[in-house]
């Protein structure tokens, strides 16, 4: 084979051929939760810019091939390319199905390739932009691209913040008694606290049989599931009492401020005892406390912290739903709720390069950064699967005397 009539592989369309389908193969990689379209292009432009950064530097310092060489490439990535997809296809659909999600459709494949070819032609507009900085200013450049990644998290926020269907300010459709404080009524977690309380004795919450404290997320939201289905087993004979601590979403405040959430609950903890503690033994109901997210992390270290005796002493029992990292007090009458399909709980950074204990399909590195598309998407799942919990859960909470009360519908 003479060296005139030979190529090097790193010609583009011999290496971008062998590179799509590894690309497409990591991107659809089985993970937690089926990959969603917008999460699909991301990965697709991450994915294929590692895979032909790989082939070319392997085409730098391999044989050199021949055209018809290079045009059989060319010919088998097309082939793995058709028959990538279409196994992608096949699993992440059958992943759909299994938590009851419709099948991907054509405009789910057209937002995902939409979102690759914007941000294929963002990373390039980039490029030339920074490229040319002399006719185009370096920090006008970086003032852009920051502007437009800064652009989601305060759209995240304020969906948290004006959202806010809070369940708990809503009347109980049997009855029940539901009370609220959030950041609007005080600054101060120890008012807020005392505000909800107040709100919850007015209401006649004390008189009731059970009395759920939920600790809620990080925005203050309370899951209306799981209230909604307390008051199915109990009707008329539970109060629920919450207060928010943050406005940010759970991830941030995890990541920012997770000893504001601990401070917000044990305020919150704190003053329920107290108006607990003054009924009379044989009124007192039985207390519950039910954390979701970081609202469980929260409650956890409230109720293990040294001086919590008390607490721990007054409380009935605990319901965690979709703990970040699975953790658990070892507390009696606990209950725990993860989905096995939900990132929060069960993803791991060792992900990185050690396969789980769960027997799920596993690759370094890939399976990584797929959990963390997880974690975003965790919540656009149907209820029952992902970090989403459903009204069933509340069957689950234990009571602390046989043949407790369930109240009257």
């Amino acid at each position: 084979m003479s060296a005139a009539t030979r190529s090097r592989l790193r010609l583009p369309r011999a290496s971008t051929a062998l590179a799509v389908p590894v690309a497409l193969g990591a991107a659809t990689f089985p993970s937690f939760l089926p990959v969603q379209p917008v999460a699909l292009g991301v990965l697709l432009v991450l994915s294929l810019g590692v895979a032909l950064v790989a082939a070319r530097r392997i085409a730098s310092v391999g044989p050199r091939l021949t055209i018809r060489a290079q045009q059989g490439a060319v010919a088998l990535g097309g082939a793995l390319t058709a028959y990538v997809a279409f196994l992608a296809l096949t699993t992440q659909n059958a992943m759909r199905a299994r938590i009851g999600m419709d099948p991907l459709s054509p405009i789910d494949v057209g937002v995902a390739l939409g979102t690759a070819l914007v941000l294929v032609g963002a990373t390039r507009g980039v490029r030339w932009a920074w490229r040319h900085r002399a006719a185009v200013s370096r920090r006008a450049v970086a003032f852009v691209t920051g502007l437009a990644l800064l652009t989601f998290a305060p759209a995240s926020a304020q969906a948290a913040a004006t959202t806010n269907d809070q369940v708990l300010l809503a009347t109980s459709p049997v009855g029940a008694v539901r009370a609220y404080a959030g950041l609007a009524d005080a600054a101060d977690d120890s008012e807020r606290a005392r505000i909800a309380v107040e709100r919850l004795t007015a209401a006649g919450g004390l008189t009731r049989g059970h009395l759920l404290v939920a600790i809620p997320t990080g925005s203050g939201w309370v899951n209306p599931e799981f209230v909604a289905g307390s008051e199915h087993r109990f009707g008329s004979d539970v109060a629920t009492v919450s207060m928010q601590y943050d406005s940010r979403p759970s991830w941030v405040a995890f990541l920012l401020d997770r000893d504001g959430a601990v401070t917000g609950a044990r305020a919150l903890l704190d003053e329920v005892l107290l108006a607990v503690s003054s009924l009379p033994r044989s009124q007192r109901p039985q207390v519950h406390v039910v954390g979701e997210s970081l609202g469980a992390t929260a409650g956890q270290a409230a109720l293990t912290a040294p001086d919590a005796g008390a607490l721990r002493d007054a409380v009935c029992s605990t319901f965690w739903l979709g703990t970040p990292g699975g953790g658990r007090t070892g507390l009696p009458r606990e209950t725990l709720a993860a989905n096995v399909d939900d990132p929060i709980v069960h993803a791991r950074p060792s992900m990185a390069l050690v396969p789980t204990d769960e027997g799920r399909p596993w690759l370094p590195l890939v399976s990584f950064v797929h959990a963390g598309a997880d974690v975003v998407a965790s919540l656009a799942v149907p209820a029952g699967s992902g970090h989403r919990y459903g009204a069933e859960q509340p069957d689950r909470l234990q009571t602390c005397a046989a043949g407790a009360s369930t109240g009257t519908a």
